[in-house]
């Protein structure tokens, strides 16, 4: 009898080990673009933490950064942020393409070559208009001698 009452509470006291405490939230979450928290092993009901935007964003206006340890039904659980972390309008920004990532230089660059490919084009179109004239002038039938005297003839 003894040896079940003491592997009962064995087994009571390792599920309760694998279980959160009902007094207790849940280890907090990481959230975009925020800074990891300075957590503590535990927080109590109504505890709350607020998170903080990485170096060079800042929280969006209308959004809340504030978390909350608030009991749900039988069970402690954290609130979530409505937090949207923005990049710093006050920080000057480069011209960046997000799916290449090539700075401001790169899109100088491809201008140029753009510059390039129009004069190109303008310059083939303007060879082959002199050619076409050039083909023009050879199929032109230059008058025969009769037709050049039939112009002369004074009356």
């Amino acid at each position: 009898m003894r040896l079940r009452l003491l592997s009962l509470l064995l087994i009571v006291k390792v599920c309760r080990l694998n279980t959160v405490s009902p007094d207790v939230c849940p280890p907090l979450s990481h959230w975009k673009l925020t800074k990891p928290l300075n957590t503590r092993d535990s927080y109590q009901e109504n505890e709350s933490l607020r998170y903080q935007c990485v170096d060079g964003y800042v929280r969006k206006a209308g959004t809340s950064n504030l978390i909350k340890c608030k009991r749900i039904g039988q069970v402690l659980q954290w609130t979530l942020p409505t937090l949207i972390c923005i990049p710093d309008p006050s920080i000057p920004t480069t011209i960046e393409h997000e799916s290449t990532g090539k700075s401001s230089a790169t899109a100088i660059y491809a201008g140029v070559g753009g510059v390039i490919v129009t004069i190109l084009l303008v310059a083939v179109f303007g060879v082959l208009m002199f050619w076409r004239r050039k083909r023009m002038q050879r199929f032109a039938l230059s008058p025969t001698p009769d037709e050049i005297m039939q112009m002369n003839v004074v009356t």
